[in-house]
């Protein structure tokens, strides 16, 4: 990773080429869509970073026409192509910059939760029924596909019972990868120019007391309201799920950095929650989301040594 790094950091073109092939490969195959997407949005991150906004804009400007040499023959249109630019290299262009400018990887978050809060509403002013509207889309696709009368009805329940939490989900999934395509492009940076910083600000990262008091808020509103308020509060809570579920595994490689001398085998135990995350994610994110909420209040790395010799975040567009 290190090698791939110092190669987007060789030239804009090397960068726009990079972007733009981990780009295609995700509207090529969907079921890498997740790693792809990270990869492109981490080279985007990584310029923004170091050179700034103008040399971020050059870099999606360049990958995005590289996409559509490919997606126009491909898909008839280029419209793929923009929606990758609209919602993956833009908004982590942005989560960047307020990285390079704040330094905070907590106001980072914070901003990312706001944008998917942002997404959230605006789809509910927009659409009067938003379950329903996405109920529509997903039965026209499973319509579509060739999964057979018996499938066909399976499914069709399934996302019946899916489609009042789909604004929530959608929203958090983009907000989750432009954090994801953030992190990457922040850790190649500590590799190239601060190595060890990413792993002492991530054991760090706290969303802060007032991200704690207004998550409360939305959960109190989402368990005790009803009607389009409550509906809302449902869907703001699944970015904020995800956002602690962030500072879950912050918590938990502060900790098992404080104390693997004395009890290696908590860094088996870190890597079990990882292993467990990606086989059950809905009981460890729900798990990890209330460690990092409840972390906000009762702050647990005070009580273990988690501030050892290290070397400190770098300042992001510092050469």
């Amino acid at each position: 990773m290190q090698r791939l790094a110092a190669l987007i950091m060789r030239g804009r073109v090397y960068a726009m080429l990079i972007a733009a092939v981990f780009g295609v490969i995700s509207l090529l195959l969907p079921p890498l869509q997740p790693l792809t997407t990270t990869i492109s949005g981490g080279v985007v991150a990584l310029v923004a970073l170091r050179l700034g906004a103008r040399e971020a804009l050059y870099v999606i400007l360049g990958a995005l026409a590289g996409v559509m040499a490919v997606a126009v023959p491909l898909f008839g249109g280029p419209a793929a192509g923009v929606v990758l630019a609209t919602i993956v290299w833009l908004p982590v262009m942005a989560l960047a910059l307020v990285l390079r400018k704040t330094v905070s990887m907590m106001l980072a978050l914070q901003v990312a939760v706001l944008l998917a809060s942002a997404l959230v509403i605006s789809l509910h002013g927009l659409i009067p029924d938003p379950a329903a509207w996405w109920g529509g889309m997903l039965e026209n696709m499973i319509q579509q596909s060739q999964l057979g009368k018996a499938g066909t009805d399976q499914m069709g329940q399934i996302m019946q019972r899916v489609a009042p939490y789909m604004t929530g989900i959608v929203a958090s999934a983009l907000m989750l990868s432009a954090v994801l395509g953030l992190v990457v492009g922040r850790w190649w940076q500590a590799l190239l120019y601060n190595p060890g910083g990413f792993g002492a600000e991530f054991r760090a990262l706290q969303l802060g007391s007032r991200t704690a008091y207004a998550s409360a808020a939305v959960l109190a509103v989402s368990l005790f309201a009803g009607g389009k308020l409550g509906a809302i509060a449902t869907d703001l809570l699944a970015g904020l799920v995800l956002i602690y579920t962030i500072q879950g595994l912050a918590v938990a490689h502060a900790i098992v950095f404080a104390v693997e001398r004395s009890m290696r085998w908590l860094t088996w135990g870190l890597m079990l929650v990882y292993v467990l995350l990606a086989i059950l994610p809905p009981f460890v994110v729900v798990a990890l989301a209330g460690i990092g909420f409840a972390d906000s209040w009762l702050n647990f790395r005070a009580y273990f040594d988690t501030k050892k010799p290290d070397v400190p975040p770098d300042v992001p567009g510092a050469s």
